[in-house]
């Protein structure tokens, strides 16, 4: 043990490592494979020295895997809702207030739009009971109108990432079983963050403490989970074509992977 250690569970590390990617059209897989077809080419997230280059790297530990998405929530603020239990409510709007369509057969006039959300986008204040509003929205807004955001445009889809190990290659093949997955992780419908403590593998350090969780018998030790890398080896990521982005463009507002954990 070098004097450099700390005390960084599940071991001793000489040095902390912070390694981390942006991710847009790095897409892997389809929509029944986890592994990396022909033709497309993941973003490398840890290097542990594949060059053999360095004397100073006797591989590391990968203890904590974040996901943050670069797009925010689009959510709507909301000033009014019209449905059948608001229905026949009298209301005011003023320029930029949004109201929510929620139930369209209760309009005098249908919505050009449909359901979704609308902004007022008039000079002059109205007064009027909700379901009496003509609410535009197909064309460019006139003086008295509303331009008209859709349900879908205020959403989040879900979004899956794999994460791949690689050892002895600088230059993995797609499609030769040069990446082999380690997991994979959803960042779910208008959640911008995840970590992915959760479904890295266990290790074989048991955690320092006492204690029986859910499905486990009785003193069954409770385990850390990362990710022991050898020297040579590489972990990789890329967005799983799947669902909503089951296409080459990947996911192009952007989602930055970060690793955390230590050299020995």
């Amino acid at each position: 043990m070098t004097a450099t250690n700390t005390n960084k569970q599940p071991v001793f590390v000489d040095r902390p490592l912070l390694a981390r990617t942006r991710l847009t059209n790095q897409v892997v897989g389809n929509n029944t494979d986890l592994n990396v077809q022909g033709g497309q080419s993941p973003g490398l997230l840890v290097d542990m020295d594949a060059t053999l280059s360095s004397d100073n790297n006797s591989g590391g530990v990968i203890d904590s895997i974040t996901i943050l998405r670069d797009d925010t929530s689009n959510a709507v603020h909301v000033d009014y809702i019209v449905n059948a239990a608001s229905s026949g409510t009298f209301i005011g709007l003023t320029k930029g207030q949004v109201v929510y369509v929620e139930t369209t057969g209760v309009l005098t006039t249908p919505a050009e739009s449909g359901q979704g959300y609308y902004t007022y986008t008039g000079d002059t204040a109205l007064n009027v009971i909700n379901t009496e509003i003509h609410f535009s929205g197909v064309a460019a807004p006139t003086a008295s109108g509303f331009t008209f955001t859709s349900l879908s445009a205020t959403t989040l889809p879900a979004v899956t990432f794999v994460v791949y190990h690689t050892r002895g290659t600088t230059v993995p093949i797609p499609g030769d079983g040069d990446y082999v997955p380690v997991f994979s992780k959803t960042v779910p419908t208008n959640s911008g963050f995840v970590d992915c403590s959760d479904v890295m593998p266990e290790l074989a350090t048991p955690v320092p403490q006492q204690g029986n969780t859910a499905g486990l018998g009785p003193k069954t030790p409770l385990k850390n989970r990362g990710i022991y890398l050898q020297r040579g080896d590489r972990l990789y990521v890329g967005v799983l074509q799947r669902g909503v982005y089951n296409t080459a463009s990947g996911y192009i507002p952007g989602a930055h992977i970060v690793a955390q954990g230590g050299y020995y």
